[in-house]
């Protein structure tokens, strides 16, 4: 190998003088200046953090330096001290071509100095053919793209992952195996383009909603970044609809497909756990499952028509008998049997075996089930009807009770098909059809709800009316000639709600339902 000529005065000094202006030009770590919500995420220490908001925000350039700070082992927000040794961290992106090659190493490039590199050179210390990044404390980030095999994410352990955009549910779960031994961290910087997808309802609730310490959560909106234009950031989201504005400016999670009951909001509808007074009507609806959960809810209807669903059954792999017990227990336990049993019509169906089906095996011990309308337009639509606020009354006719969280949890995400491409969402109308997942107690909702009357502005009188009792009260299962009172949805409010508030001791308006009643019989809800 050749010796090096040294270099003479002149030569260092332009030497200097270039490096200077080249730092001055790309400014390296050193001279990174995070905005508030970059701060917020570099200090935080949870062991999953969810960088997520909208374009432009500063999300990427956050995931980079975090990295960066990892690999060259100096943190400066970090009170917990970085693994001794040489740190091993992984990169994972969408694709190779453009989110790794074009986003993450163009990024982690910019704010690495030289003198942390390998003899001071980016090509010295990428390894293009085994997509790894070697620094010279010998700290290394291998990269991995999310249209990979999932065998390609197993491997030895790991200190940290870095997530640039939302990482599909198996790799995730495969990548975060890696960090196990090592107690190791992950965060994703992402915007929620995808819609209500798992990182929702796996990180993004439990985060928000404090039920993880271990996961954080920094939410930031485009305008929030100094560095763009408002002008430019403005011309750019004029031009989306207002779903994808939301989750391209803001970083919402908005369903892709549309949210099914976008009307539903626990701030509003979800109240304390109570048991509703015994002179109401109680309903228990129920839809069956042994692979997917069995949803069973109890319902109490006040005589001028308000809903509060107040408790819930949801398991899976249990047999009828044992279902029938719990039900049987928790009536036992509430003090009162429900007035009316409603269920799946899809349980009507015999086995070709026993030649019985599920709706007798519930009867033969004792719960006799009406059968629910299976049509499930019309059911979201007298659930929609009830979520919204009734002018009149200034809160909804339907509320529900917190220890309902399958039911709440499912509210929340349940969503609209989706076309299997972005070029066939452009391209179609929106499907009307429900996505059939995480929908067993939306379901058995909807089979309570067919009973509910409609509330139409105009309802039925007269003749009409007496019609319409009669036919509910049929269905049923009830005696003919008793008739079963449909409310007239302007009818004034005295004795319902009003009578609720009177009873409780709760001193919030919009929580009615904050105080149990009969709470003497010491009843679990969360059993």
């Amino acid at each position: 190998m050749a010796k090096q000529k040294p270099l003479n005065l002149s030569e260092l000094t332009e030497t200097i003088k270039n490096g200077l202006v080249d730092q001055a030009l790309r400014p390296n770590v050193y001279g990174y200046k995070p905005h508030a919500k970059q701060f917020k995420f570099h200090t935080s220490e949870a062991h999953t953090r969810l960088y997520i908001g909208g374009n432009r925000s500063g999300k990427t350039v956050g995931g980079a330096v975090e990295s960066v700070y990892w690999l060259m082992k100096q943190h400066p927000y970090r009170r917990l001290p970085l693994p001794e040794g040489p740190v091993r961290g992984r990169g994972v992106a969408v694709d190779f071509n453009y989110g790794v090659d074009m986003i993450m190493l163009p990024e982690l490039s910019r704010w690495l100095p030289p003198s942390a590199l390998k003899n001071g050179s980016w090509e010295d210390s990428y390894d293009k053919e085994h997509r790894t990044l070697t620094l010279a404390n010998k700290s290394f980030m291998e990269f991995r793209s999310y249209d990979q095999d999932l065998e390609k994410f197993a491997g030895t352990s790991r200190h940290f992952t870095w997530y640039d955009e939302e990482p599909p549910k198996h790799i995730f779960n495969e990548s975060q195996a890696r960090l196990i031994d090592t107690n190791g961290y992950a965060w994703l910087t992402m915007t929620p383009v995808e819609g209500m997808s798992w990182v929702y309802g796996d990180l993004y609730v439990p985060g928000t909603e404090g039920k993880n310490p271990d996961i954080s959560v920094i939410e930031i909106e485009m305008t929030e970044n100094p560095h763009i234009s408002k002008e430019a950031s403005e011309r750019y989201l004029s031009t989306l609809s207002p779903d994808e504005r939301k989750a391209r400016e803001r970083g919402e999670f908005v369903s892709v497909g549309g949210r099914v009951f976008k009307e539903f909001s626990p701030s509003v509808h979800v109240v304390s756990a109570a048991l509703p007074p015994k002179h109401w009507e109680w309903y228990l609806s129920l839809d069956h499952g042994f692979n997917n959960p069995t949803a069973v809810l109890w319902h109490a209807v006040s005589p001028q028509n308000t809903i509060f669903t107040f408790a819930e059954h949801y398991r899976s792999e249990m047999t009828v008998p044992e279902h029938s017990q719990i039900i049987h227990e928790r009536n036992a336990a509430y003090g009162k049997q429900p007035d009316y049993w409603i269920g799946d019509p899809a349980i009507n169906q015999r086995q070709g075996v026993t030649g019985t089906s599920i709706k007798q095996e519930y009867a033969d011990r004792g719960i006799f089930l009406a059968d629910g309308n299976n049509d499930v337009l019309s059911g979201v639509n007298r659930m929609v009807q009830y979520l919204r606020v009734d002018p009149e009354l200034g809160y909804p006719r339907w509320l529900i009770a917190e220890n309902c969280v399958n039911l709440i949890d499912e509210m929340r995400m349940l969503r609209w098909k989706t076309h299997t491409s972005r070029k066939a969402q452009f391209e179609n109308n929106k499907q009307e059809q429900i996505h059939k997942k995480n929908d067993h107690a939306c379901d058995s909702c909807r089979y309570f709800f067919s009973f509910m009357p409609d509330l139409t502005p105009q309802m039925p009188t007269g003749n009409d009316l007496a019609e319409l009792q009669r036919k509910h009260a049929t269905t049923l299962g009830a005696v003919n000639g008793v008739a079963y009172p449909v409310p007239h949805a302007n009818e004034p409010m005295a004795g319902s709600w009003e009578e609720l508030m009177a009873i409780s001791e709760a001193t919030r308006i919009d929580d009615p339902l904050k105080t149990a009643w009969d709470t003497n019989i010491g009843y679990d809800y969360n059993t």
